[in-house]
């Protein structure tokens, strides 16, 4: 399975509608590919709060009507934040049945009111273990935070450099939320506190954006990129429901399937982009994924490791944190990452010698969590 190609709009604060946003992503994606609009067999579209940003559920249907020729298969998808990567995975397996299919995500939330959005963000965590109890997921990442410094000594400091190396970054990416703005370690260092011990610039930004991949059986030009390893796994809700507060479950399940799909390793992994909602994850998913070991991911962040001319570069276009998280678009997005440094078409964050790729994705609380393993020629 094949990548023929990827389209996405700028993420931020944007005045279009979430029926714009879509039709942009698909445009570019389908101009980047040899395949036209006709030739596709069915479409996964994914979203997470459109019904309850918007009022506007059925997206399906609205990409239908944008491409009323078709008359095809078109499906949402939903997962939380994973929504997009899971909307891929699904495309993946539905292939014995199609030859040419496109995974679009998107999100509109800027023109929500911030405590509104928050309370809509929460319906992804339990009812009544966490909404109930005033857990937002700020609140739930600073737990995660602690119960890491306290069991493997990692420090806020630690987050300092993932969020500023991830700024930096974005300041590479014209498509970022946060190209134009240049933060100092400063900056990040004296943030206001959100949930201790994270501060502003541990968490990422609300934004609006879309992202779209044309995915093909077989391979239609020396651009494509290949899909060699995809899993997804599963876990509690809560995480009062869970023993293990310092690891996701969900993503040792996941990387373990595509790792064994892929017949390839961590240690061969030449580029990641991994789910930075907070600091704390991109820090976590670094040992859940085997990058490291249990509590070492902080020695691959102090040596500098994760930077582009690192030896295992991390969220190369900013990543959640500084890239954005339109929440149904940003596991797209980062294939879409991976897809131009595969290709080296990235520019002036392009990773030298990138041959093997891996996204990562987390829906919730690692509630859901999707990998996928790719290759260039």
């Amino acid at each position: 399975m094949y990548i023929s190609g990827i389209g996405r709009t700028e993420f931020g604060f944007s005045k279009q509608s979430l029926p714009q946003l879509i039709y942009k992503a698909i445009y570019e994606a389908i101009k980047d590919s040899p395949i036209s609009i006709e030739q596709i067999d069915a479409i996964f579209v994914s979203n997470f709060l459109s019904g309850l940003c918007d009022n506007q559920l059925h997206l399906n249907s609205i990409v239908s009507s944008l491409l009323p020729e078709l008359k095809i298969p078109i499906i949402r998808i939903e997962t939380a934040c994973s929504s997009g990567a899971t909307a891929l995975y699904q495309s993946l397996i539905s292939m014995p049945h199609y030859r040419n299919v496109l995974v679009v995500g998107v999100e509109k939330m800027t023109h929500v009111d911030n405590i509104k959005l928050t309370g809509h963000i929460a319906s992804a965590s339990d009812r009544t273990l966490d909404q109930e109890q005033g857990l937002i997921f700020p609140a739930n990442y600073a737990l995660i935070a602690q119960q890491h410094f306290q069991r493997y000594n990692s420090t806020h400091e630690d987050l300092v450099l993932i969020s500023y190396k991830n700024h930096q970054n974005a300041n590479l990416n014209p498509l970022a939320h946060f190209n134009y703005k240049k933060v100092t370690m400063e900056m990040i260092e004296n943030a206001p506190l959100v949930a201790a011990p994270l501060t502003l610039f541990d968490c990422s930004p609300i934004s609006d954006g879309a992202a779209a991949l044309v995915i093909s059986d077989k391979r239609t030009s020396s651009r494509d990129i290949e899909i060699i390893g995809m899993g997804i796994g599963t876990d509690f809700i809560s995480l009062s429901q869970r023993k293990e507060l310092t690891s996701f479950e969900a993503t040792k399940i996941a990387a373990k399937k595509a790792y064994d799909m892929a017949k390839v390793g961590p240690e061969d992994i030449n580029v990641a982009e991994l789910h930075d909602c907070f600091t704390i994850s991109e820090l976590i998913s670094m040992e859940d994924l085997g990058f490291c070991k249990p509590g070492e991911g902080k020695y691959l962040v102090r040596e500098k490791r994760t930077m582009i001319k690192g030896d295992i570069p991390i969220n190369t276009d900013g990543g959640l944190k500084a890239n954005g998280h339109p929440m149904g678009a940003s596991g797209i997005s980062q294939v879409y990452e991976i897809v131009m440094q595969l290709r080296k078409e990235a520019g002036k964050r392009q990773v030298q010698n990138a041959n093997l790729g891996l996204s990562h994705s987390l829906g919730g609380i690692g509630g859901t969590s999707v990998v996928h393993i790719f290759r260039g020629e």
